[in-house]
């Protein structure tokens, strides 16, 4: 019994060339640097509301939580008008380097008085959490090519 009785071509058919796609189509909103600096003001912005204020555990200094504000506002302004006073790029690279050598002030503080911070076990996760935004912040502020 060959495939020639039931109707069936013995030659196969080359297959169709696999198309090659994206893991995302769209690039997110936080796959740039400045998208990285922003998710990290708006990490920093929440935990300070979770861990400061709710659990009043671990709370990030002023001089970063400024910052932070800026950084997850300003992409989300006009740009055109936001640009009138300075490029975005530069206002996100510099905002972020600030956010990561507040962070670096924050850990040599947080290791002098290591006994008062890290106490609880709400402490420790909210200095690991705002660790981790510090250096989102510096990393998306390395990325961005102003």
């Amino acid at each position: 019994m060959t495939d020639e009785q039931y109707g069936v071509d013995p030659v196969e058919e080359p297959a169709a060339p696999l198309e090659e796609t994206a893991v995302v189509d769209e690039p997110s909103d936080f796959t740039s640097g400045e998208g990285l600096v922003a998710l990290a003001g708006i990490v920093l912005i929440v935990h300070w509301l979770i861990f400061g204020v709710l659990a009043n555990e671990y709370w990030v200094a002023w001089l970063a939580l400024v910052p932070a504000i800026g950084v997850a506002l300003l992409p989300r302004l006009d740009r055109g008008s936001v640009e009138k006073f300075h490029p975005l790029r530069s206002i996100m690279k510099v905002l972020g380097y600030v956010i990561a050598i507040v962070g670096i002030l924050t850990i040599i503080e947080d290791i002098r008085f290591a006994e008062a911070v890290f106490d609880e076990v709400l402490g420790v996760i909210g200095a690991l959490v705002a660790y981790a935004a510090f250096a989102m912040a510096f990393i998306g502020a390395r990325q961005i090519q102003a």
